[in-house]
């Protein structure tokens, strides 16, 4: 088949990249024609896609520049056509397929704009030119007459899409994301583990705790914060353990000094480590024993997955979609007060026994093998061949 994808980048950092990475490599090796339709490709690029830049004039202004993606990429997508399959990945009102791995944009703005005081303030940000743009491009998108079918990461944006437009229940389904065995495993553990506690210049019997996001805000780093300060400071609870925080990731400049003037007011000091912009999470995950992920919103959280591949539990907030893989106390934490540091802290304490921990490291290293990328490609690929079957029947 002839494939288009349409989304804004192609690079293999980041989650939702990675996931489009990984799925056109399984596309090309199957014999399919991919283009890809982009402002930019990031890094090394497969040899065999055929890549259409899309021009990106008006990057320094936000609105216009994804107004002009939208409607770009629609025309250059029939210029280059026909193709059997046009899958959606960024926001983009026409397409044939589209995965979903952001939520609808109420629902985000619900997180991003609701937690505001002044009500003149929230109705500014809702009423912005960008986000009305992106809304106009979310209804055309998931128009009943669209005939689009959606891939949604998780129940959760599932729910989200049928609860605010009018798509048929059927054209709206659940398929959760794949892991990389071969990358994230946990017999890698004791070498790399090793290795960057040796690098973190740390012992091997002090206990570290992992942040990995390229949003510290949304992700809940602050609340992170103040949960540490409150554990550490229960020495006799904790049995004045060592306990360490790594934070890695990509922040703005300024709201990264931000958080390391929190942990250092919060009397942290270099019990924080921070890494900034990592390529090797499997490095990471690897070496620590806790992956903390209290995020406000996320449509999944793909980091989940790896980290339990890697034998390291996960805590997450019920914020994420990725919380619908993690078994509570067997293969990971639930937090259900996400903006609560004390309810962070009492988790955090009751992962603190070794080898409770390590058995939930080692169930969720062995759920973890349900969620393949084979698998995920298979039902994509069978989603493609409905869809140019119907394109096809519509045609004739």
């Amino acid at each position: 088949m002839r494939i288009a994808i349409t989304h804004t980048r192609y690079t293999d950092f980041g989650g939702v990249e990675r996931t489009i990475a990984s799925l056109v490599r399984r596309y090309l090796d199957a014999g399919h024609e991919v283009h890809y339709f982009c402002h930019f490709v990031d890094g090394e690029a497969d040899p065999r896609v055929v890549f259409h830049k899309v021009p990106n004039s008006f990057k320094a202004i936000r609105v216009l520049k994804v107004l002009s993606f939208d409607r770009w990429s629609a025309r250059m997508v029939r210029e280059h056509g026909p193709f059997d399959v046009v899958h959606g990945w960024s926001k983009t009102s026409q397409q044939d397929l589209y995965t979903d791995g952001s939520g609808c944009l109420r629902d985000y703005q619900d997180y991003s704009i609701g937690n505001l005081s002044n009500p003149a303030r929230r109705w500014l940000k809702r009423m912005s030119p960008h986000q009305q743009v992106v809304e106009s491009i979310e209804r055309r998108r998931f128009d009943a007459s669209s005939g689009v079918h959606v891939i949604t990461m998780s129940h959760l944006v599932r729910d989200q899409i049928l609860n605010r437009h009018g798509l048929p229940p059927e054209s709206v389904e659940v398929l959760y994301n794949g892991v990389e065995p071969d990358r994230f495993r946990p017999d890698q553990r004791e070498r790399l583990g090793s290795e960057l506690r040796e690098l973190l210049g740390l012992r091997p019997e002090s206990l570290l705790l992992l942040f990995l996001a390229n949003d510290y805000v949304r992700k809940g780093l602050d609340v992170v914060l103040e949960a540490l300060a409150r554990l550490v400071s229960r020495g006799g609870e904790t049995g004045q353990r060592d306990i360490r925080l790594v934070v890695a990731g990509q922040e703005r400049p300024a709201r990264e000094r931000t958080f390391k003037a929190q942990a250092d007011a919060l009397g942290l000091g270099d019990r924080v480590v921070w890494l900034g912009p990592r390529r090797d999470p499997e490095r990471l995950f690897a070496g620590c024993d806790l992956f903390l992920m209290p995020t406000r919103f996320d449509a999944f959280g793909n980091v989940v997955l790896e980290a339990m591949a890697s034998g390291t539990p996960p805590l997450v907030s019920t914020r994420a979609g990725a919380v619908e893989v993690v078994d509570d106390h067997r293969t990971g934490r639930v937090l259900h007060d996400y903006e609560d540091p004390e309810s962070l802290a009492q988790v955090l304490g009751e992962c603190l026994d070794d080898d409770s921990r390590r058995a939930m490291g080692q169930a969720a290293a062995k759920a973890a093998l349900d969620y393949t990328w084979e698998r995920y490609y298979t039902r994509t690929m069978e989603v493609c061949e409905e869809v140019a079957a119907r394109r096809q029947r519509q045609g004739a």
